[in-house]
């Protein structure tokens, strides 16, 4: 009975994610993803408690839960290329929840699962700041999620047949190992500043 639990839930996630990609997601009715589905209104119930519970269960069950995984057996740059891949390979319904903005946006769900995923690395990994540097640990964990969650927002919303995830991963690599004064030089910059 469990199993035919799960593949009920997975057939709402998949009905919601085609729906998704078809429609508005503000437009997407319970009843809608129901009857694509082939069960009646109390099913979803038994599995979800509104559209947004699919949107982040989909979001740990498709990316998320795989990359922990990986994480936890000291594979972070796997699990990272693993994030793009997933992604890319949904590319058109990621680009839709984007869209979905206010309380309970696509984007605070994937920075709280890259905040979550990042810690775990640190655990795994532990990073050197020194009490009283500029930077609090904390801040500097929530700093490197944001900029994950705007590079894969920039490169699905803007990007997504333009650029592959090997791409983008490539790219955000270098974007958070170089900083500008890197790659412009200490004199210009300094010209530009003064």
């Amino acid at each position: 009975m469990e199993r035919k639990g799960e593949m009920t839930k997975a057939l709402l996630g998949q009905k919601f994610k085609e729906l998704v990609v078809k429609k508005s997601f503000d437009k997407i009715t319970i009843k809608m993803i129901t009857d694509e589905a082939g069960v009646i209104r109390p099913t979803f119930y038994n599995y979800f408690r509104d559209k947004y519970e699919v949107m982040e269960w989909l979001l740990w069950e498709d990316v998320f839960s795989s990359a922990t995984e990986l994480v936890k057996m000291n594979m972070a740059r796997s699990a990272l290329e693993m994030i793009f891949k997933k992604i890319a390979a949904d590319k058109e319904y990621f680009a839709r929840v984007f869209e979905v903005k206010g309380q309970n946006s696509f984007e605070d769900m994937l920075y709280h699962n890259i905040c979550n995923l990042v810690h775990v690395v640190v655990e795994r990994n532990p990073i050197h700041i020194k009490e009283g540097e500029i930077i609090s640990k904390e801040t500097f964990l929530q700093y490197e999620a944001m900029t994950l969650v705007n590079g894969i927002k920039y490169w699905i919303s803007k990007h997504r047949n333009e650029i592959s995830a090997e791409e983008a991963v490539k790219f955000y690599e270098f974007l958070v190992s170089h900083s500008l004064i890197d790659i412009i030089g200490q004199d210009t910059m300094d010209k530009v500043i003064n």
